[in-house]
């Protein structure tokens, strides 16, 4: 019996020693895209409400979004990498890009892009016209 004991508990141990690692550096990146994505995507749930996308309206996509991040400490998620996929979800759900270009004065600082109708879908862009060869 003892020995069941001491092999249950050093199975729950090595449990909770992979559940407390952080994620690696790669493994974050991938999901602040994922994330990013997940704001563009919410630009074009607002626009399809007529809606035009404001920083407040971002971050409450953000909150009812609530995702489960990856621990960037063994001990958990800091604060400052949860304000940076926030800062990634909102960036993104503003300017519509996947990749806002960072900027040290936060959300404020990207211009959000003048649209006046929503995005066009991958598919009904124009293909050029080529002229023929005289």
């Amino acid at each position: 019996m003892g020995l069941r004991r001491v092999a249950a508990g050093g199975a729950v141990l090595l449990v909770l020693a992979v559940a407390g690692c952080a994620a690696p550096y790669d493994e974050r990146m991938a999901f602040l895209d994922e994330i990013a994505q997940k704001g563009i995507d919410y630009r074009i749930k607002l626009y399809e409400q007529d809606t035009e996308p404001a920083v407040e309206a971002c971050k409450i996509g953000f909150d009812l979004l609530d995702p489960d991040l990856p621990h960037d400490y063994d001990t958990g998620v800091s604060p400052e990498w949860r304000a940076q996929v926030e800062e990634a979800y909102v960036k993104s759900c503003m300017t519509g890009e996947l990749k806002p270009k960072p900027d040290v004065d936060g959300i404020d600082a990207v211009t959000a892009v003048p649209v006046t109708a929503p995005p066009a879908s991958p598919t009904s862009t124009p293909s050029p016209t080529v002229s023929p060869a005289p």
